[in-house]
Parts: structure tokens; C-alpha cells; sequence
């Protein structure tokens, strides 16, 4: 691969400029962005079949014309230039996913799904691979406690399918979702009421479906793992109370659907210093559990639940159209260029009105 030069890029000034530019982009908030063609081509169909090489966004030669007349006979005065509805901030950071650069994410979650959104618009398949597999590197992780609800409801917004499936899964671990919990967690506020209604149908949908994968990991007898039990209070299907407690409040109302190593030790430690009410003993069968035991059912435990929760999808609210209304290539501020042609001929018609081009 031929390399090429490229000039220091300011990241406060938002610079991206190659010195053999054959276009401009120019962002929502006047950001301009001088760059190779090719790559933009090949990056996205959409871009490249219906806004670049479409004979619309291009300034009629007499425009051309008139404007390196006004302004002089530079090179960026006869780019083509293409304005897109996109703040200068994501397009910088998705040009450093295009191009052969060191890529850069935004700072911000909000930013962050933003650019993941045009990414995903404009079908960029491999761009949005290459910011995803980024994102998979942060630390901390980039969808954790305290961003999951503020990226679960973007990812609606956009139709980030990906992210809100990772986003919601990640809530099954945080609490109980009741009112009375998001409220006191401030959660009511970060999301629309249609997201926050499919986020809670989806803890609904994995409770109730775990629920049944643990009575049926129950009636298998799973908890052999343990080795043959001669607890001091069986059930009647032949496992530890104390056992059963514990697999049954996975799922339910009033526990987050993960497992908590801590929890079981405590419901182990509480059964074994419990006494026989008939031999005043305790239980001699689970305080001598071999540690390898207690391991090798834990991994069972942990993938039946792990294998438990992916079969719940999470569901989305219709957002297709306003996603598509925000970046569709028709959209692209095509009264823009008019209105730059407009005053192209007016400078030409009056010269005492032209003005120096700030650089």
C-alpha cells in the first residue's frame, strides 16, 4: 500500500487534512474535513453511490469558476464539498475509523452511541466492527454499573441492536427493577417511558424463563455435583433445603439474576451452624463438602444459568424512521450548497462586497 502523507491532527481543532484531498466534508457545525475520496467510497454504499458521486451535490463548474475568482486560485477552492448532518466531533472520530490513522473514540457515552449510530446509518460494516472491537478494549468497560441505563436507552434511540442487548443484560445484574428501586437509583429520568417498558418486559421475559430452566437443572439432579448428600433437611425431591433456598431465589422478584457466590456461602454457613431439632447435631454431610465439589457444582450452576439467558431477546421500540430522518443522504443540507451559490454570484456581480478567506 502507497502511504501518504498526513498532516498533525489537531484533536481540540478538530484538523483531519490530507494533503492530497480530492473532497471536502464539511460537518453540521462548519467543521471541514479534506479528504481522500477513495476511502469514503469504499467505507460506506450509501455515501458513496448516493451522496458523493450523485451529479446533486456537486457545484456547477460556473460556481467553481466564480469562486477561485473571488477568493483566489487555491486547490481547496475547486473541491467538491459535501455537507453532512453530523457534528464535527463524530465525524472527526468516524474519519479515524475510515482512514489509516490511530482511531479515537468521543469522550462521552452520548457521543459514543452517536457515532455508532452513523457508523450503523450509513452501513459502514467493517467501520462499525473496528469502533466496536474498540470499544471492547476500554477500561473500565465501556457498558458497566454505571452506564448501562444512559447506553440502553441510546441504543434505542439509535437502533443500536447490539448495545442495548449488552446494556440490558448488564441491568440484570445491578437490582430488583422495581419503581421503587429505579427511583431511588435515578433511573426514571434517563430514559423514554417506551424504552424503560421494553427494558422491564425483557427482566420479566428472563426471570420467568430462568425460573423454569432452574426447575428443570433441579429434577436433574444438577446438584450431585455435590456428592451424595446426607443432609440433616432434604426435600422431597432429595436436594439440601439450604440448596434449594438458594436456586430459588435465582430469578425471582426479589434477587438480580446473577449468581452470588457470597449468598451461597451464607445460606451454607447458616444451614451447617443450624442444629437437628431431633438430635441436637449439626449437619455433618455439608460441613464436609470437599471444596472441589463445591466448585464443580458452582460451574454447573453458572452455566446453566449463563445458557439460561441468552435465549430472551430484548425487544425495541419503533425507531427506524427518526434514525433514518437523522442521517438519510437526502437530507443532507442540499440548500446549503444553493445558498453557497447564491452568494458565490453575488460576490461576483458586486466585487466591493467580497471578503478575505479566513484560513
Amino acid at each position: 500500500m502507497t502511504s501518504r502523507s498526513v498532516t498533525v491532527i489537531c484533536v481540540e481543532n478538530l484538523h483531519f487534512d490530507y494533503s492530497d484531498a480530492d473532497i471536502i466534508l464539511r460537518s453540521r457545525d462548519s467543521h471541514e474535513f479534506h479528504v481522500l475520496k477513495v476511502y469514503i467510497l469504499h467505507s460506506s454504499p450509501i455515501l458513496g453511490e448516493e451522496v458523493l458521486i450523485s451529479p446533486n451535490t456537486l457545484p456547477s463548474p460556473s460556481v467553481i469558476l466564480a469562486e477561485s475568482e473571488v477568493d483566489g486560485p487555491t486547490s481547496a477552492d475547486t473541491l467538491q464539498t459535501v455537507e453532512l448532518p453530523i457534528d464535527g466531533a463524530i465525524l472527526f472520530s468516524l474519519l479515524r475509523y475510515i482512514f489509516p490513522v490511530t482511531p479515537i473514540l468521543p469522550s462521552t457515552p452520548e457521543e459514543i452511541m452517536e457515532l455508532l449510530s452513523v457508523a450503523q446509518m450509513y452501513k459502514m460494516d467493517i467501520v462499525l466492527t473496528h469502533i466496536r472491537s474498540h470499544i471492547a478494549e476500554q477500561n473500565p468497560s465501556f457498558i458497566r454499573k454505571e452506564t448501562a441505563y444512559i447506553v440502553y436507552s441510546l441504543a434505542q434511540k439509535y437502533g443500536l441492536r447490539t448495545e442495548a442487548l449488552q446494556a440490558a443484560r448488564c441491568t440484570l445484574n445491578l437490582f430488583t427493577f422495581t419503581i421503587r428501586e429505579l427511583l431511588t437509583e435515578g433511573k426514571l429520568a434517563i430514559m423514554p417511558g417506551a424504552a424503560l417498558h421494553e427494558l422491564w418486559k425483557y427482566h420479566q421475559n428472563v426471570r420467568s424463563n430462568l425460573a423454569s430452566d432452574l426447575k428443570e437443572f433441579r429434577t436433574s439432579q444438577g446438584y450431585v455435583k455435590l456428592g451424595d448428600s446426607n443432609c440433616i433437611s432434604l426435600t422431597d425431591s432429595g436436594i439440601p433445603r439450604w440448596l434449594d433456598a438458594y436456586i430459588s431465589t435465582l430469578g425471582s422478584a426479589q434477587a438480580p439474576v446473577s449468581l452470588d457466590s457470597i449468598a451461597f456461602y451464607m445460606k451454607l454457613r447458616e444451614h451447617i451452624q443450624c442444629k437437628n431439632p431431633e438430635t441436637d447435631d449439626k449437619c455433618s454431610s455439608c460441613t464436609n463438602i470437599p471444596s472441589d465439589k463445591i466448585h464443580a457444582f458452582w460451574d454447573t450452576l453458572t452455566a446453566a444459568v449463563d445458557n439460561s439467558i441468552p435465549k430472551v431477546r430484548a425487544q425495541f421500540t419503533d425507531v427506524a424512521d427518526r434514525v433514518h430522518n437523522l442521517y438519510r443522504p437526502n437530507q443532507i443540507l442540499r440548500s446549503s450548497l444553493w445558498e453557497r451559490e447564491q452568494r458565490l454570484l453575488v460576490k461576483t456581480a458586486h466585487p466591493a462586497t467580497r471578503r478575505p478567506t479566513l484560513r
